[in-house]
């Protein structure tokens, strides 16, 4: 009998390099990924059932960086409800993350009560293993390391992924000659932050924006443009704190791909310290002035936070004179929310109004919206 798999990925590029590496693992052990290219759904819980109903396996690759990120995972219980039978499945990503390891923010118990459903948590992978599987189009994600230590107060990153881990360059360069094999060209690494690829964590914290500091990061890139039939790399996430004149050397490169994701969150200083941003609005605009002399036309994408304890309407229009100042390409606005665990959530009064929330969002995202068909 033929043995079915399916991968249900929600969040970032981070979870999409993993679920290539769980996939790999799981063909490797004799499974057929589960095809519904030729299937056509009315929506999303039609296609849930599908799956739910068609493969012998299914793998949950949940996300945790909002509340509604996990509230789609509990959601699909609703879904099995009445199945006369269901598929073994297995629940990873942040999720089980964030109820494992010395850094959890809520109980396995907990977790196991909400999806009572699931037959085995499994958390995030540390290392790649057997082999990676490109899902198609030529491109692939691949971590380079896993984990965050910044602790920005909002974020639960740092719980979900634990500590910052980076892995080898051997095995990096093992996977793009894997990947490569299987006819991919263009490649998007992956990490929390990237820009802190191999420094030791006494390291991390001393390097400053727009220094002169050399990267391990920035000498990595430079060893992956010069492998053979790679045609276009880019990398998400970059922090403005640690983004060096010599990382702004390497977007020349051809190769490079002409966007560059590096998250603001603020444009007040002030609340930029509260979120233990280790970056000045000054720094941050620094650093993009750094990378549009070396490459004019870059594209360059932010994650902005409106409504963060604390905030007032005139610090948030701070954001949108920065917003108005940089003209973003690309904007991922999101309206603060409570993230049990967190430093914020534990020291800070979630004391914006619901509505103030969504007036700042709607407003931002319209003053976005117009400085970027500018640009």
């Amino acid at each position: 009998m033929t043995k079915t798999y399916f991968i249900k990925t929600y969040g970032c590029q981070a979870n999409l390099a993993d679920s290539a590496n769980i996939a790999g693992i799981f063909e490797n052990l004799g499974f057929t990924p589960l095809d519904l290219s030729k299937k056509e759904f009315k929506n999303a819980k039609a296609e849930d059932e599908y799956v739910f109903s068609s493969a012998n396996l299914v793998i949950i690759n949940s996300c945790s960086v909002r509340q509604k990120s996990e509230d789609k995972v509990y959601g699909l219980g609703k879904t099995l409800k009445g199945m006369r039978k269901k598929p073994y499945i297995i629940l990873t990503g942040c999720v089980v993350g964030s109820a494992c390891g010395d850094r959890s923010r809520y109980s396995l118990d907990d977790l196991k009560r909400k999806v009572p459903w699931v037959d085995l948590f499994l958390p995030t992978p540390k290392t790649n293993n057997l082999k990676s599987v490109s899902f198609g189009g030529g491109h692939a994600y691949v971590n380079i390391s896993t984990g965050c230590d910044n602790f920005c107060t909002y974020c639960v990153v740092p719980y979900a992924r634990g500590e910052e881990i980076s892995r080898l360059k051997a095995e990096i360069l093992a996977e793009f000659g894997s990947y490569i094999e299987q006819g991919v060209t263009k490649f998007t690494l992956c990490g929390q932050n990237v820009n802190s690829w191999g420094l030791a964590k006494k390291q991390k914290f001393k390097i400053r924006a727009g220094s002169n500091q050399k990267l391990p990061f920035a000498n990595l890139l430079r060893a992956l443009l010069k492998i053979e039939g790679v045609k276009e790399i880019d990398f998400i996430s970059s922090n403005p704190f640690d983004f060096t004149s010599d990382l702004v050397n390497v977007l020349k490169h051809p190769k490079i791909k002409n966007y560059i994701h590096i998250a603001v969150q603020s444009g007040n200083n002030e609340i930029l310290k509260k979120m233990n941003r280790r970056h000045s609005v000054e720094d941050f605009i620094g650093v993009v002035e750094q990378i549009y002399r070396v490459r004019p036309r870059m594209e360059i994408g932010t994650d902005i936070i409106v409504g963060f304890p604390g905030e007032t309407r005139e610090q948030f229009m701070d954001t949108v004179s920065l917003v108005e100042r940089v003209h973003f390409n690309v904007a991922f606005i999101s309206m603060y929310s409570e993230r049990k665990g967190t430093i914020a959530q534990k020291t800070m009064k979630d004391d914006i109004p619901r509505e103030e929330k969504k007036w700042r969002h709607d407003f931002l995202t319209k003053a976005w919206k117009k400085t970027a068909a500018e640009r």
